[in-house]
């Protein structure tokens, strides 16, 4: 048993090393996001798009700045306030 335990610690450390574990908001990239695996700077908006089950394990935190239209497509807060005012005043009324 203690072996299994060992075995299957040592597999998810490595799995988690390989997750970027930081996000950054700062000057450099103009808004938040985060860094893939081999160090490249993506805008949350990406990650949303093309790592969206990533987005919701790591960030779930994110989901306050945007949220998927009906075609599975992510658009910020802002997108949402300016083109469907009344439907972001309905479900994410935080956000005014």
């Amino acid at each position: 048993m203690k072996l299994r335990a060992f075995v299957a610690s040592a597999v998810i450390a490595g799995f988690l090393s390989g997750v970027p574990a930081l996000v950054h908001a700062d000057e450099y990239h103009h808004g938040w996001g985060d860094y893939h695996e081999h160090h490249e700077w993506h805008p949350g908006g990406w990650w949303f798009e093309n790592h969206p089950d990533w987005v919701r394990v790591h960030h779930r935190e994110w989901a306050k700045n945007g949220d998927w239209h009906e075609h599975h497509h992510w658009h910020d807060r802002g997108w949402w306030r300016e083109r469907h005012a009344k439907w972001t005043h309905e479900h994410h009324p935080d956000w005014f």
